[in-house]
């Protein structure tokens, strides 16, 4: 794959590469170290473990972003920024899985869609993958400036804008994903089996360091420090001003940052053991292969954002539920009323309004709310931009 471009010997002897951004060799060990560090139990794994789990996220990272493309195409005529930034999350993602059943086969068999595919998987790959994270940091710095900001007209916030930052995204994750067209080729070793993945020609372990460096710093560490920042500030805006339903948008807040973290965090950190152990800080052959299946599980963990991310984000909102609701009601042959959002008034009780209230907010609904009432919210925001500065 495309993240770390580097080979894992199936035995030591025989160092011909498989593709897979899992994939090591291992540089630093001294000669006759290398040649006593076997890997057949880490291939042996690899070849069920990961086309296994490979297919389950094709599975449901294709059902789920499909679900989520054709509601947004389909109910949302006048896109906002937020479903601007969500809609082209689901493309990255949808991108994203189609590459996986082609590592899922080269990994328990070899390469065998020829030299234009090794290609174009890899590119692809590379570039859904770092375009998946930045639009989640996108939609969280759209909420951001709605709720703390409390202008639902920022000027970052125009349609024109969002698409102009969509785009950067897009040629920001082609960019990275330069090394992939220019590297990336097929490679037969042994005879009749082919395996796809980048030839530094010698310089190996400085592009591997830099590689990781790249997906720690673009992929993980700056994502989440603006996460963190943009949740913390609307964090206090919502315990300052208690609009109804406060507890579930911090709630909401805080699986946004848990989940990112509990999904990428022991990915990242994996790669990061890597590049100090190329580096020679610590490690032997015992110590590289235990990494070699925590690298294994963590990257499958991590590939799990694509099925679950959208699905939290486009959930926050309250316009998302009740697209969804119109959705499934066309599909499945039901009435649906016009304004699914309000409980009707034989249902109304002390505590049917509060989860009604409840249900109604979120992150999202706020600001939706701050611009379905445009006067009042000017004169909220002025107090905002004045208390937050």
């Amino acid at each position: 794959m495309a993240t770390t471009i580097s080979p894992l010997p199936l035995t030591t002897e025989d160092v011909s590469p498989e593709n897979s951004s899992f994939l090591y060799d291992y540089d630093y060990l001294d000669e006759m170290t290398f040649m006593l560090c076997r890997k057949d139990a880490v291939v042996a794994f690899s070849k069920v473990f990961l086309p296994v789990f490979y297919s389950l996220i094709f599975v449901l990272g294709l059902s789920g972003n499909l679900l989520l493309l054709v509601v947004l195409l389909r109910y949302v005529p006048r896109r906002q920024m937020a479903e601007v930034y969500l809609l082209n999350l689901a493309i990255s993602n949808l991108l994203f899985v189609v590459t996986l059943p082609f590592w899922g086969i080269s990994v328990a068999w070899h390469w065998v869609f020829g030299s234009f595919l090794c290609k174009m998987v890899s590119t692809l790959y590379t570039i859904n993958f770092y375009s998946g994270i930045f639009f989640i940091s996108c939609m969280n710095l759209d909420k951001y400036l709605e709720i703390v900001h409390a202008q639902p007209h920022h000027r970052l916030r125009t349609r024109a804008k969002s698409l102009l930052l969509a785009a950067i995204v897009w040629a920001l994750a082609l960019a990275v994903s330069i090394p992939d067209m220019v590297l990336v080729q097929m490679h037969e070793n042994p005879r009749g089996m082919w395996s796809c993945y980048a030839d530094f020609s010698g310089h190996g372990t400085t592009w591997k360091f830099f590689l990781r460096f790249q997906q720690n710093l673009l992929g993980f560490l700056l994502p989440l420090l603006a996460m963190v920042f943009f949740y913390s500030r609307i964090g206090c805006v919502l315990v300052r001003l208690r609009p109804p339903g406060q507890g579930r948008a911090l709630r909401m807040a805080a699986a946004l940052v848990v989940a990112f973290f509990v999904l990428w965090f022991p990915y990242n950190l994996t790669l990061f053991l890597y590049s100090l152990l190329d580096l020679q800080v610590f490690g032997d052959c015992e110590v590289s292969q235990h990494l070699d299946y925590a690298l294994q599980v963590t990257e499958s963990i991590a590939f799990l954002h694509c099925c679950f991310t959208p699905i939290l984000y486009a959930f926050s909102s309250r316009r998302f539920r009740q697209y969804l609701k119109a959705f499934l009601a066309t599909v499945l042959g039901r009435h649906v009323t016009r304004d699914m959002s309000q409980p009707s008034k034989s249902d109304c009780s002390e505590s049917s309004s509060l989860t009604a209230q409840e249900e109604m907010t979120g992150m999202n609904d706020y600001g939706e709310r701050q611009a379905e009432n445009s006067p009042n919210n000017r004169a909220m925001g002025n107090t905002l931009v004045r208390g937050d500065g």
